[in-house]
């Protein structure tokens, strides 16, 4: 009987942690020229370029605890990229908005992703990357299925 760890299954789980390690750590390198790290980036991804979204509601989208985007949203504001406005839908979640700096950030941050991910895939044919596509958004929602 064959090693469970030898089951595509296993390899395949494997190989996603090692990529989602490698990528973090190559945009970790091109994020902190810009002071910022990827928690950082995907805060300001969700509210590029003039969205009003409460902690609760990044964090839904982001698949993450509230307090995880509670610290990040901290100190995004302490650094003056994000602010805090009232919330006609509810007063202790305050939306969060980009300040212009924290837009100016996004869009450099987003070049830098751009650059990176087509180096990445430049030797991935556009049929392997839909199939690819196709299985991890059927690994995703099989993950977070509720």
């Amino acid at each position: 009987m064959a090693d469970f760890k030898d089951s595509d299954p296993y390899q395949i789980t494997w190989l996603i942690r090692r990529v989602y390690q490698a990528m973090g750590q190559q945009a970790d390198k091109y994020l902190e020229s810009l002071g910022i790290s990827v928690a950082d980036r995907a805060v300001l991804e969700f509210l590029y370029p003039d969205k009003q979204l409460s902690v609760p509601q990044i964090a839904e989208q982001y698949r993450v605890s509230r307090q995880h985007v509670q610290v990040t949203v901290n100190s995004l504001k302490n650094r003056g990229l994000v602010n805090l406005e009232p919330n006609p839908r509810h007063a202790r979640s305050p939306l969060v908005t980009l300040t212009d700096k924290g837009r100016g950030l996004s869009v450099e941050s987003t070049h830098r992703d751009e650059s990176a991910i087509r180096k990445i895939f430049a030797n991935i044919s556009d049929k392997q990357c839909a199939r690819t596509r196709k299985t991890l958004t059927r690994l995703l929602n099989n993950l977070t299925k509720k």
